[in-house]
């Protein structure tokens, strides 16, 4: 997969390009039927699948305060895109300048001048440029002019929801991993850098590796289920994310243990994948009291995975 960063790199010699336009964020289920769509046509017309993204989050940079917490990185939504197949990549760079060009000079400059366009497939609400006044519509009167078809996938919807990244953000503020799966088509996961910490799993005999992860969406805080990617094996765990209310804790962190497993990992690279929540966050009276639920907690997480 070639990655293109920036309007000005893209190249002339694109042959007949099938674009999709979006944010991507989560590329959930939703996304990647767009992904496939996508693909199909390049394939009809010997053409080139294009997904064309932003980075940062346009609401990052227009208004900050608004902004989602991001699903994906940049580099996960780009690992993703290359797992289905598509062959290139560009990757606008969202500023304010950009945020003021009209729909008919994204569709002009862009689609038709920098890439010939012979194709686009759009999800059914897509809107785009200036106060996003661009529209399915404009993209396809456009389309007559410019000589380019426009597909318009209509909602994908799951358990009669229509599909949403914001969807996925409200199921993992109420810690319901599993039913985010259902919408992402995958386990959500987080990752991150082994950092150390207190010591005080080991210390209760349940041993964690504390995460710094840069991740933006982390679900509520509890127990959960998880599998972990470390290198090339995956590893069943319990992960709980809290501020350690029973040792007077004020900042959030995230820890995992992994079971039948014996090594260091400092500083390794660890991803991690949301399973099920097994409870909520609790503060206990006691060590003890605490010993006894963790226990538990493994045994339930163990039962789950399975």
């Amino acid at each position: 997969m070639k990655i293109i960063r920036g309007v000005s790199a893209i190249p002339q010699d694109i042959i007949r390009p099938v674009v999709t336009i979006g944010n991507f964020d989560g590329v959930h289920i939703g996304h990647q039927e767009l992904l496939n769509r996508v693909i199909k046509r390049s394939n009809e017309i010997n053409g080139t699948s294009v997904v064309i993204t932003f980075d940062p989050h346009p609401l990052k940079v227009l208004r900050p305060e608004k902004a989602p917490r991001l699903l994906t990185s940049l580099q996960e939504r780009l690992t993703i895109f290359q797992s289905f197949g598509i062959k290139v990549v560009i990757c606008i760079d969202f500023t304010k300048k950009f945020a003021e060009q009209t729909p008919e000079e994204f569709i002009k400059e862009i689609l038709v001048e920098k890439l010939s366009t012979k194709g686009i497939v759009i999800g059914y609400n897509y809107t785009f440029g200036k106060d996003k006044k661009g529209n399915i519509e404009l993209l396809k009167e456009k389309g007559k002019e410019f000589g380019y078809d426009v597909e318009v996938l209509e909602p994908v919807e799951t358990n009669n929801q229509k599909i949403s990244s914001s969807g996925i953000r409200e199921h993992l503020s109420k810690g319901a991993v599993d039913k985010a799966k259902e919408i992402l088509g995958r386990y959500y996961s987080i990752e991150g850098i082994v950092t150390p910490g207190h010591h005080r799993g080991m210390g209760l005999g349940y041993p964690t590796a504390n995460i710094y992860t840069i991740d933006e969406a982390i679900p509520k805080e509890g127990i959960y289920a998880v599998k972990v990617e470390h290198g090339n094996e995956t590893i069943d765990g319990a992960c709980y994310i809290g501020t350690q209310p029973t040792f007077a804790g004020d900042k959030v962190c995230v820890e995992v243990h992994l079971f039948n497993f014996n090594g260091t990992l400092y500083h390794e690279h660890l991803k991690i994948l949301f399973v099920k929540m097994i409870r909520e966050e609790m503060k206990f009276d006691d060590r003890e009291s605490l010993i006894v639920q963790i226990r538990n907690d493994v045994e339930k997480a163990k039962e789950i995975l399975s």
